[in-house]
């Protein structure tokens, strides 16, 4: 017994260390003020003037908190996004010129907390002296990736670039065009040339896919995979919360295989449906993953064996999943260029698996380690499955609101 007593607390303190952490995946994001939903960048570049004009169209959603709101204004929060935008002349960081205008795309009958507003953000400047290429630079911070369309004198690129945060866009000449300039070279199907003063918001598609022996592009294989993985990884803790409430109810290894079979499955099927337009991912989807999450989280407190509902339960939280994945930054970015395709379309599901099967290895592994204990349900699964099941409810309450 006092060998047992000796051994107990540590478990406790690494119980405790283990919770603090897993409070910290799961946590409502806190409340903001305005901020930048989604944006679209045409990057205008005159290598007659030698000038250059950044137009962004920035969609901005208020907080629920109207003090928040007044604190920091769409102009801010626009302007706090443009500050991401790092604007470089053969690597060399260029201060442009800001102009910011806000535009209301919600009627007259939208009440004020579900407002829309477009903000117009202009960033103009000129080249420098014996410039020779144009970068653009997504700082780390940037909450999400920047699909970007280069229009040299009056003539679109052939491929839209997606900018993640932290990285470079492929470097553009900024030398005068000439015969053999892939800018005069419009891809088959391209839209008109766009002006400055366009709206970007409604800029169409004007690039075909990345081609593979562009030594500046990122290879669509590691595209494609990664996307998948940040998909389900880094756009909303709910996959993960998913994978958890699964383990709380049985550690049983036939149990949860059949689970995660049933939830890969519902998950291939929903992304492949989507991608390939047989169904219309819905509005709710995220609403629905949430719901499932909550779900299955309580019925970890009121069962301790797997009951027949449980496996098309978490099959429908697969479907939703899926669906929730198709609604990401990760999946737009990856299709920003055309379509995703057969082979890319199994690797972003092959991303999206492998980043599935790692948060199930880490918290098996954690959980089982303490299940071997008389307070595991009490103390582990109990605060567990109800911090799950609040995060779902939050998210439901969230985007309802």
């Amino acid at each position: 017994m006092r060998h047992l007593g000796y051994h107990v607390p540590s478990l406790r303190g690494f119980l405790f260390l283990f919770l603090c952490v897993l409070s910290i995946v799961l946590r409502p994001p806190s409340a903001q003020a305005h901020r930048v939903s989604s944006v679209s960048l045409i990057s205008y570049l005159n290598t007659k003037d030698r000038t250059y004009t950044l137009d962004a169209a920035m969609e901005v959603v208020p907080s629920e908190d109207p003090a928040l709101n007044d604190q920091i204004s769409p102009e801010d929060a626009a302007r706090e996004f443009a500050s991401y935008l790092i604007v470089m002349f053969d690597q060399a960081e260029q201060k442009p010129e800001m102009e910011i205008s806000v535009e209301e795309t919600s009627d007259e009958d939208t009440p004020e907390e579900l407002r829309r507003r477009q903000v117009l953000t202009k960033m103009k400047g000129k080249f420098p002296e014996s410039a020779k290429e144009f970068l653009l630079y997504l700082d780390p911070r940037c909450p999400m990736a920047v699909v970007m369309v280069v229009v040299k004198d009056e003539q679109p690129s052939r491929r839209m670039q997606v900018i993640l945060a932290g990285e470079y866009s492929r470097p553009v000449s900024v030398l005068p065009t000439e015969e053999g300039d892939p800018f005069t070279q419009s891809s088959e199907g391209a839209a008109a040339p766009t002006t400055p003063g366009s709206d970007p918001a409604t800029a169409p598609a004007l690039e075909a896919p990345a081609s593979t022996s562009d030594p500046a592009a990122p290879s669509p294989t590691i595209n494609a995979f990664t996307s998948g993985w940040r998909s389900f990884l880094h756009e909303s803790a709910l996959p993960a919360a998913l994978v958890i409430g699964m383990l709380l109810l049985t550690l049983g290894r036939t149990s949860v295989l059949w689970q995660a079979g049933a939830i890969l499955l519902g998950q291939g099927l929903a992304v492949a449906a989507a991608a390939w337009g047989l169904v219309t991912v819905p509005s709710w989807s995220w609403m629905g993953l949430a719901a499932v999450v909550g779900v299955v989280a309580i019925e970890a407190l009121l069962h301790h064996q797997v009951k027949p509902w449980r496996y098309p339960l978490v099959a429908v939280g697969g479907i939703f999943l899926g669906l929730s994945l198709i609604d990401t930054d990760a999946y737009r970015g990856l299709i920003a260029g055309g379509d995703l395709g057969t082979g890319r379309l199994i690797l972003f599901l092959l991303g999206t698996e492998a980043a599935f099967f790692l948060v199930i290895l880490v918290g098996a592994a954690n959980l089982l380690s303490l299940s071997r204990f008389a307070w595991y349900r009490k103390s582990v699964v109990t605060p567990l499955a109800v911090l799950v099941a609040g995060y779902g409810l939050f998210t439901i309450v969230e985007r309802f609101l």
